[in-house]
C-alpha cells in the first residue's frame, strides 16, 4: 500500500472545511478527472461511522464507467472524515483538518493499491490538481461578498452537475464569445477612427 497525500493552506473555517469534505457527492463532482453518474447510499439519516455508498463513475480519460462502494471509516467532526473503497486500486480517502494561522490546512490522504510508479505518479498529479478544485470550491463556501455567493449558487446548481466534457464544452464556447467580442469591438473601433 502506498499513501499519497496533498495539503492546502485556507482561509476558511474548520466547521466550512469539514462540511464540504464529508459531503461524499460534492467531493467527487469536484473531481477533475471522473463524472459522478451515479450516487446512492442506503441510510438517509446524519453520516456516521458505517454509512455506505454505491458510487458510478464515468472516468473521463479512459472513458470507462466503474461503480464503487464507499463506506465511512472513521468521522472525527470538524477533524478528519474518511472513506474506505471496497474495489478499485484507491482503498481509502481520507481527510484531515487541522487549524492554522490563516485557517485550516487541509490534507488529503490516498491509500493506493499499487507498486507501479507511472500509476503512483499519475495519480500523485490527479490527487493534488482535484485538491485544488476543492480549496477553490472551499473559498467560495466561505460565505462574504455578494459575488461569491452568486458563484457558490452556480457552481451547485449548474456547474456540478454537468459532465466533465460538458464543462469543456462551456469553456470552449466561452473563449469563443469572449474573442467574438473583442474581435467585434476592434472593428467598432477601427471604423470610428477611420470613418472619421
Amino acid at each position: 500500500m502506498q499513501a499519497l497525500t496533498a495539503s492546502l493552506q485556507l482561509p476558511v473555517t474548520r466547521e466550512i472545511a469539514f462540511r464540504v469534505v464529508s459531503d461524499l457527492s460534492k467531493l467527487l463532482r469536484l473531481s477533475p478527472f471522473f463524472t459522478l453518474k451515479q450516487f446512492a447510499t442506503t441510510d438517509t439519516g446524519l453520516l456516521h461511522r458505517g454509512t455506505s455508498f454505491t458510487i458510478t463513475l464515468d472516468h473521463y480519460a479512459t472513458r470507462c464507467i466503474e461503480t464503487y462502494q464507499y463506506s465511512v471509516a472513521a468521522l472525527e467532526p470538524n477533524t478528519a472524515v474518511s472513506f474506505a473503497i471496497e474495489t478499485g486500486p484507491v482503498k481509502e480517502i481520507r481527510f484531515d483538518i487541522e487549524p492554522s494561522e490563516s485557517g485550516v490546512r487541509l490534507t488529503q490522504t490516498l491509500t493506493l493499491d499499487a507498486a507501479d510508479d507511472a500509476v503512483i505518479a499519475g495519480t500523485q498529479n490527479e490527487l493534488e490538481l482535484w485538491m485544488r478544485s476543492i480549496g477553490e470550491y472551499l473559498k467560495l463556501a466561505e460565505r462574504g461578498t455578494l459575488r461569491k455567493k452568486i458563484m457558490l449558487g452556480f457552481m451547485d446548481r449548474v456547474w456540478l452537475k454537468l459532465t466533465l466534457s460538458e464543462r469543456n464544452i462551456a469553456i470552449i464556447m466561452t473563449k469563443i464569445s469572449a474573442l467574438e467580442i473583442a474581435l467585434l469591438l476592434v472593428l467598432v473601433l477601427a471604423w470610428r477612427m477611420f470613418a472619421q
